[in-house]
């Protein structure tokens, strides 16, 4: 009976009621209940006008899951290099339910990405390709980091097909969009509404297309650009002393890119796991950035 009567928020002419998000004192203690995948005993309440039951677990994000204990464990593991798959074999799941918890994740993820905010001296950002299931169809992720490693902002955006697949992507799939720059608008339009402060430096490879959106974005900040030919030749000459201790100055982002690829199955390379769904690879990497400073939905 309890809980059909939880279903009557909007019926409810209480304005003290909690379902109107309330703080009066016109409810009262209802007794426990027990949550067996918790292990644990939770107050229920009783609203005194209308007679609502509710309890200090009717307002979380997780309220009404089966199997609430898994959310956090299941967080972890697609963040630390498992698919949806391993991960379901791991929590002994079935896929369609592992799935149905990991959109939920990604959803709660991305509302509470909206809400971050960093600080930063330096930012550090470049971009890096995965796949959309085929090669013909590549994506593009925009990666922001501050000087500390923490990433700022991952941003995913379609692009057509380069070299040899150029012209067989076409005949394929058709033409494809080229997204890379407005999303790279996009990310420092947020990076300018995040930050507490303008960054001091900021540092980036020598593609032309960035420099608008820096100066647009951040005009008093110190953008300096390294060429990536520089960087080539370096890592042809790493069996000389002297060019060993020489230190990338993009290090920061490259370091974020690689372990990226070690964290998230689907940036895998030469792995069966591939990205089926763009969103699905947005939503996993607003679970990545929320993952790192340890915040957990429940």
């Amino acid at each position: 009976m309890a809980f059909h009567m939880s279903f009557r928020p909007l019926l409810c002419s209480n304005a003290d009621c909690p379902f109107h998000q309330s703080i009066g004192g016109t409810f009262i203690k209802k007794g426990f209940y027990k949550v067996r995948r918790l292990n644990q005993y939770v107050r229920r309440y009783e609203c005194k006008q209308c007679h609502c039951t509710f309890s200090s677990r009717s307002f979380k994000p997780d309220f009404r899951h089966k199997k609430m204990d898994l959310n956090k464990p299941l967080q972890r593991l697609l963040t630390e290099g498992n698919s949806i798959r391993a991960s379901a074999r791991i929590l002994n799941m079935t896929y369609k339910n592992t799935y149905k918890k990991f959109l939920w994740l990604i959803k709660q993820a991305k509302v509470t990405r909206e809400r971050l905010s960093f600080s930063a001296r330096k930012i550090y950002f470049d971009e890096m390709e995965t796949i959309h299931h085929t090669k013909c169809k590549p994506l593009s992720i925009a990666v922001a980091v501050n000087e500390d490693y923490q990433i700022l902002a991952l941003q995913v955006a379609e692009m057509p097909a380069k070299g040899r697949l150029a012209r067989f992507s076409v005949m394929k799939y058709g033409p494809r969009k080229d997204e890379r720059d407005s999303v790279m608008g996009e990310v420092f339009r947020g990076l300018k509404n995040r930050l507490s402060r303008s960054p001091e430096n900021i540092y980036s490879d020598a593609k032309s297309s960035y420099r608008k959106h820096v100066e647009g974005a951040f005009p008093h900040s110190i953008y300096e650009v390294h060429n990536r030919a520089d960087k080539e030749r370096h890592r042809d000459r790493l069996h000389e002393k002297l060019h060993k201790k020489r230190f990338d100055p993009l290090f920061a982002v490259n370091q974020r890119c690689a372990k990226l690829r070690s964290d998230i199955r689907r940036l895998t390379r030469r792995s069966w796991c591939t990205t089926k769904k763009p969103e699905n690879l947005q939503g996993q990497l607003d679970l990545y950035i929320v993952n790192q400073f340890g915040l957990a939905f429940s």
